[in-house]
């Protein structure tokens, strides 16, 4: 990376959102493309951390699948909503895409009953999961379901106003904070009876 191109990037990350993504729609602005991604790599990586349940290969994958879209899709955002918003509900469709594809895979190899010759208990993600299994609390939340386990990642991790959050999941505010308030709720009950 040139000097030239390093200074865009640090001088845009004051930068509004907005600004970058006029500059990447109109003049097809790498740096402004980049300023974006920067912002927000950890929260996609966070939002998919949750959603897929730590498996990092499938986190990279699917995070690769979010920054393409984004990339070839960008002119579609109607700035109806934050930047913020319309990216993380494509990260979580982008994963539950995932989620589904890789069921009926499953599925296809356990009715060609290749399915368990293939389990490595073993394998790097087996080992990955077993490890992230010793920290209780987040073993608590990725118990929850997916839709409880991204409302509390939004809200607690991400910062995001109910509001936000109802948009993303196309959901009344009233729903998405009974929906937040049960989820605590099933999560603090876990944790209680390790206690």
């Amino acid at each position: 990376m040139s000097e030239t191109q390093t200074q865009a990037i640090n001088s845009s990350v004051q930068i509004s959102d907005e600004v970058c993504i006029l500059k990447f729609c109109r003049l097809r602005d790498e740096a402004a493309f980049n300023c974006l991604i920067n912002r927000y790599s950890q929260s996609i990586s966070r939002i998919l951390y949750t959603v897929l349940q730590g498996s990092q290969e499938d986190i990279e994958d699917v995070k690769q699948e979010v920054l393409l879209a984004l990339y070839k899709n960008l002119d579609m955002f109607s700035f109806k909503s934050s930047f913020s918003t319309y990216l993380f509900r494509m990260t979580r469709n982008k994963a539950i895409d995932f989620i589904r594809k890789k069921k009926r895979h499953i599925m296809i190899m356990e009715k060609s009953h290749i399915h368990s010759e293939l389990i490595d208990k073993n394998s790097p993600e087996s080992l990955y999961i077993n490890k992230e299994d010793k920290k209780y609390i987040l073993k608590v939340i990725l118990g929850l379901s997916e839709k409880d386990r991204s409302i509390i990642m939004l809200k607690d991790v991400e910062n995001l106003s109910l509001d936000e959050i109802a948009r993303i999941f196309n959901k009344p505010v009233g729903t998405i904070k009974s929906r937040l308030h049960r989820a605590r709720k099933k999560a603090a009950e876990k944790l209680l009876e390790k206690k």
